[in-house]
């Protein structure tokens, strides 16, 4: 798959990235991050992975700028909270983007949960071989929550359904 920055007009077919390795570079080099030396494949793939994750982890404001567009921004009629009309792609949309893929870098954004057999959610689970033993937590109510990335998250507040809370899937 190639590596596609979406525009602010939604026209670039195929688009599956909000921001490009070197603003990415600049963006964290400017807040104290050493970055300068991941490759650049890497942080692209990390920002693939950080786009389509905040493109499918919330309800966006408005609609898609374009009906062929991959991305879930730019959008057609967005506000944030402030009552603002928002065209593009807004920039705390990018900055979020490099934050995920910041992120996505070292870990999974989205983890798929390990389960048991019966399907319920596995929080730790502990072996011991001689005299046998076996411990198995489970999630609270059997339920995943997603992990949160505050500083991401709450870039994107004002651009979420519902008066800026998270929206979760």
């Amino acid at each position: 798959m190639a590596f596609l920055i979406q525009n602010d007009s939604g026209s670039v077919s195929g688009a599956n990235a909000y921001v490009t390795a070197a603003e990415f570079k600049a963006y964290h080099a400017d807040r104290g991050a050493d970055v300068a030396g991941e490759a650049d494949a890497d942080v692209q793939i990390a920002i693939i992975k950080a786009t389509d994750y905040m493109d499918h982890r919330f309800r966006f404001r408005g609609d898609r700028s374009t009906v062929a567009q991959r991305t879930a921004w730019p959008r057609t009629l967005p506000e944030d909270d402030d009552q603002h009309a928002r065209s593009g792609i807004p920039q705390e949309v990018k900055e979020a983007c490099m934050d995920y893929a910041l992120i996505a870098l070292t870990s999974e954004l989205n983890p798929i949960p390990t389960r048991d057999a019966a399907g319920a959610v596995v929080q730790s689970r502990s072996e011991q071989v001689g005299p046998v033993s076996e411990s198995t937590s489970y999630v609270g109510g059997a339920t995943f929550s997603e992990p949160r990335y505050p500083k991401a998250d709450f870039k994107l507040r004002g651009l979420i359904e519902q008066s800026g809370y998270l929206v979760r899937g």
